[in-house]
């Protein structure tokens, strides 16, 4: 995997995450209707916690999502990058072409979430 092209791609989808990441910070208690009204306004207090959870469940996967491609940059600069952080066999070049940030081979991850 040419570790160039990698960092690239990787640096392009952190620029997106983080921007989704601070634009979804922005919109929380900001979401107004049409008419200026808070969109949670005339919503009962279920529907505004689950929507409040949602937004939380949200950012933390883009939180999630940001710390994986940051691993997967410092795996560049550290010279491991495409290699398994489990087993340190070569990460197939398929399998990093699909999935850049993947610290581990298709073997250790599925031994990972099976265990």
């Amino acid at each position: 995997m040419d570790t160039a092209l990698a960092k690239e791609a990787l640096q392009s989808e952190r620029a997106r995450m983080a921007f989704d990441l601070e634009r979804l910070q922005r919109s929380l208690g900001t979401a107004t209707s049409g008419s200026g009204e808070r969109l949670d306004s005339g919503l009962d207090d279920a529907v505004a916690t689950f929507s409040s959870e949602l937004d939380e469940g949200l950012m933390d996967e883009l939180r999630g999502t940001l710390n994986e491609l940051d691993a997967a940059l410092a795996r560049i600069v550290a010279g491991t990058y495409g290699e398994c952080v489990e087993c340190r066999k070569a990460i197939p070049d398929a399998r990093l072409a699909a999935l850049p940030a993947s610290p581990c081979c298709i073997d250790c991850q599925r031994r990972a979430e099976h265990s």
